[in-house]
């Protein structure tokens, strides 16, 4: 029993942590666009930037804790090395392909294609799944609770979109959820892959 209440305890830890860091996004566009202009790119630049504070304070989090931090697989195997391969030349042709060369395309491609996929895999397949393996047994149950728990980290950046844009918030809560579920099951299942190969 006194597993599974620590199992409980840290689940809510969890969701709560996530609710503590979206609110903590939300509340620095805020006050930002406050004292700026809110478009796109200064949301985009103002996330980054919150982001990569969250990068470095999940490394603290993890040195002081004396966690895993990495993200990476131990064995680089061909369908990783394809995948990373691939995911680089998109980049560079995606900067080639876009209507102008500019500093503000290339700022918004490293907001979107680096910046938040690496926060959001330290965070998720990091930290939470490394602290969930502590409690669950089968790491296909932790992969599953891990991507319920993305998919709904998606619901502080919908209501962020909602809140700047209008529109319907159900529709934007469950097509981020959606969204965000689908890649989260995407890249989890290669996570789980090489987590059950070692």
């Amino acid at each position: 029993m006194k597993k599974e209440e620590n199992f409980s305890k840290c689940l809510f830890d969890i969701v709560l942590y996530l609710i503590i860091i979206q609110a903590i996004f939300l509340g620095i566009k805020q006050i930002t666009f406050h004292f700026i202009a809110e478009e796109l790119f200064s949301r985009s630049m103002v996330t980054m930037v919150s982001m990569f504070i969250g990068i470095i304070f999940l490394w603290v989090y993890s040195k002081w804790r004396s966690s895993e931090f990495s993200v990476l697989p131990v064995k680089f195997g061909k369908v990783y090395i394809v995948a990373t391969i691939f995911s680089m030349l998109f980049f560079v042709v995606t900067l080639f392909l876009i209507r102008g060369f500019s500093l503000q395309n290339m700022l918004m491609i490293l907001y979107g294609g680096i910046v938040t996929p690496i926060f959001e895999e330290l965070l998720f397949r990091g930290i939470i799944w490394n602290k969930l393996s502590c409690y669950i047994k089968r790491e296909w149950k932790t992969y599953l609770l891990v991507t319920i728990l993305f998919g709904l980290w998606h619901i502080g950046y919908a209501i962020g979109i909602y809140l700047w844009q209008g529109g319907s918030m159900l529709h934007c809560i469950f097509m981020k959820v959606l969204w965000g579920t689908l890649y989260g099951l995407f890249i989890g299942a290669s996570e789980l892959k090489q987590r059950t190969a070692i």
